[in-house]
């Protein structure tokens, strides 16, 4: 038989478990939507042909491809849920990069790039640069 004391034990240690459960349930919620945010890399293409995409923290956009030496920047807002839109900093690249709405789907976004819609996978969480800043127009 159990004494009160005994009693007040166990449920005082029931109750720090609960705690603890719930405690680690919500910062195992909070890891996955960090997860889901635009801010990060993407790459879409392999080899020499592969182009980087990389989004920061203040919402800004950098757009490389080596291969034709052309580093664009530009920014990108949130509309609602999962959708962006984007558009370029320089008028020049409008042509290569329009202006247009996105969404992000898991770790991919579709883009419109030079007439044609390339798929982009999430590499990273944190943005990744080619280069030097300042090359990004």
């Amino acid at each position: 038989m159990t004494t009160p004391k005994q009693k007040k034990y166990h449920i005082l240690s029931a109750f720090c478990l609960l705690t603890a459960l719930l405690l680690l349930a919500a910062c195992g919620d909070n890891a996955s939507s960090a997860s889901g945010t635009i801010v990060g890399s993407y790459t879409s293409g392999a080899g020499d042909a592969q182009v980087t995409f990389a989004v920061d923290q203040d919402n800004q956009v950098y757009y490389a491809d080596q291969k034709n030496d052309c580093y664009i920047h530009g920014q990108v807002q949130q509309k609602e849920g999962e959708v962006y839109f984007l558009s370029c900093q320089d008028s020049v690249y409008k042509d290569r990069i329009p202006d247009q709405e996105f969404t992000l789907d898991g770790k991919t976004i579709s883009l419109t790039i030079q007439g044609e819609v390339l798929q982009f996978e999430k590499i990273d969480d944190h943005p990744s640069l080619i280069g030097d800043v300042e090359c990004y127009l």
